[in-house]
């Protein structure tokens, strides 16, 4: 017994290493903070303050509201003390050798720098479809997914509003790619600010991409603010997180998505017709 609590008290970090730990992990922290507060708070204060009046024609269902919000912060901030434990490992992996993240561009050749980041997006799809259908079984949804769902008219703040434990599966993305792949230190900051600012966008509650958007050869491969709203609504269908091809190979796109769609890509109302029924009210009571 000695001998074991003798080796296992050299094994244990010192006040030195205890401190440069603390200081990987309150940094990574302090950049998830700076990358919601960007994302999230910026596309509200652009979408549901600067814009509010002149995108309320494109209300998805209604504005979200105060109650909503302050609970979605209160859960994304929660959900940003659980992603600073990957950058905590991911350091220590990076230092121990077992995963690599390079700055020269040239390291790995110019084809790879250019691949990886749609390669992270790929994966990062493919990833959360497949946990998302999984958070979506009873035992799950009724534990963890459901803090998430339960705004069922959510706001940019949503974006990383999770249960602890849904916070943590879904972190899992950059760790186990790391695993496999070499990426470059800048790739990896773009795939996070890639994945903060659609992630708001998707809970918008306000549909931003042109009329007709979804029946676009291109357009109809990605995914909407509607076609995440509709899940938001319903806990049913539309799992996808940045393309629609899982939910189109596996059945789950709602068959009401390019409706509902159309129906929140309105032509905007003109000044003319936004009177035309005051002027006629006036001149029957005339």
């Amino acid at each position: 017994m000695p001998t074991l609590l003798s080796s296992t008290l050299a094994a244990w970090p010192d006040a030195a290493t205890w401190q440069q730990m603390a200081n990987v992990y309150f940094g990574s922290f302090a950049k998830e903070f700076v990358r919601y507060l960007v994302g999230a708070m910026g596309l509200w204060a652009l979408l549901h303050v600067a814009l509010r009046r002149r995108l309320a024609h494109r209300l998805i269902a209604g504005w979200p509201s105060s109650r909503d919000i302050r609970r979605e912060i209160t859960y994304s901030i929660s959900s940003m003390l659980v992603f600073a434990s990957a950058g905590l490992l991911i350091t220590a992996m990076v230092i121990s050798g077992q995963m690599v993240v390079y700055k020269d561009p040239a390291r790995y050749g110019w084809a790879w720098l250019l691949l990886s980041l749609p390669v992270l997006i790929l994966w990062h799809d493919l990833y959360f479809y497949v946990t998302h259908r999984w958070l979506h079984s009873p035992a799950m949804f009724r534990r963890f997914h459901g803090v998430h769902h339960r705004s069922r008219n959510p706001s940019p703040w949503a974006a990383y509003a999770f249960h602890p434990v849904e916070a943590l599966i879904n972190v899992g993305v950059t760790p186990i790619a790391l695993l496999v792949l070499p990426v470059n230190f800048w790739v990896i900051v773009l795939f996070g600010m890639h994945q903060m600012l659609r992630n708001a966008h998707g809970h918008a509650a306000v549909e931003t991409l042109p009329r007709g958007f979804t029946r676009h050869w291109l357009g109809r491969h990605i995914t909407t603010t509607t076609h995440h709203h509709q899940h938001h609504e319903t806990a049913n269908g539309n799992y996808g997180l940045w393309f629609t091809w899982c939910d189109r190979l596996c059945g789950t796109e709602r068959p009401d998505y390019l409706a509902r769609f159309d129906a929140a890509t309105p032509p905007r109302p003109s000044l003319g017709s936004a009177q035309a029924p005051v002027a006629s009210s006036l001149a029957k009571a005339a």
